[in-house]
């Protein structure tokens, strides 16, 4: 029995081994992240592609637009914004290489959340989707393809089941270009700077309501998630927010942020703890 394989799967095939021809020989050299991101490009279109190597601190690899966001948030998500970011939260626990979109990962207020205000909106991405690659190490690589509100290259099914169906492949390049050149195992340390944020000032309850907030988690998914009626949230909210002399959450995301910043190192305790 005869089988016809369709224009459409000879015209992908014939871009992957093209692009593989381009890709393979860079393994280990400086070309590679950026010949990796030309091979994405090939199978869906993208406003934006972005790669982000996590390592002892994160390293912007590829990003075509962190220019628009501005050399401050720039620095700001590299102190320590990041923590906030859903794909970092999402490889806390993950213990292998994994495609995802945003929508799998955020919580259901994130999109009114600072972080997604200061870092997506203004380079104009309302939605994304990406790899998390797990090395040995622990260390991991973000590779993320944005697009615009009502633009044009938002992924359909079918191109987002061809991403993750690229997984196993995409794994494998980055396991065999950065493997060995990964000596500094992943600094988790700022996890715990997010962790023991408002400790000191705060009650446990109020601070885990806090962390929540900063995570872009709404009022009712907070009370969900920890078995109490949204009222009670609310009045947590306001007694934080008295106690850290803030009115809003652009100032408890700021305070987040200028404490995290005031540190080279990070060893632990409350953020807080001398910032006022």
């Amino acid at each position: 029995m005869s089988r016809t394989i369709s224009s459409t799967a000879l015209a992908m095939v014939d871009r992957l081994s093209k692009g593989l021809v381009d890709l393979v020989p860079q393994i280990g050299s400086e070309d590679f992240p950026r010949l990796l991101a030309e091979v994405i490009k090939e199978f869906v279109p993208s406003d934006e592609l972005t790669l982000i190597l996590f390592e002892d601190k994160p390293v912007f690899l590829v990003s075509e637009k962190t220019e628009l966001i501005g050399s401050q948030s720039v620095d700001m998500y590299l102190a320590g914004a990041y923590l906030l970011d859903p794909f970092y939260r999402a490889s806390v626990d993950l213990k292998k290489s994994q495609f995802f979109t945003y929508d799998e990962l955020v919580p259901d207020g994130f999109r009114q959340s600072e972080f997604y205000k200061q870092y997506l909106v203004k380079i104009g991405l309302e939605d994304e989707c990406g790899y998390l690659i797990i090395f040995p190490g622990g260390q991991f690589l973000h590779l993320s393809v944005g697009h615009g509100k009502g633009s044009e290259a938002r992924l359909n099914p079918s191109e987002l089941q061809l991403l993750e169906s690229l997984t196993p492949l995409i794994d494998m390049l980055c396991q065999q270009h950065w493997g060995e050149q990964l000596s500094n195992p992943l600094n988790r340390q700022l996890d715990q700077a997010l962790a023991n944020f408002g400790s000191s000032k705060l009650t446990e309850r109020e601070g885990t309501v806090i962390r929540m907030v900063l995570q872009g988690y709404s009022t009712s998914a907070i009370a969900d998630k920890l078995f109490i009626s949204p009222g009670t949230v609310r009045v947590h909210l306001r007694n934080s927010y008295k106690k850290l002399d803030i009115g809003s959450q652009v100032d408890l995301h700021n305070l987040f942020m200028g404490a995290l910043m005031q540190f080279e190192n990070y060893e632990g305790g409350d953020p807080l703890e001398g910032f006022f």
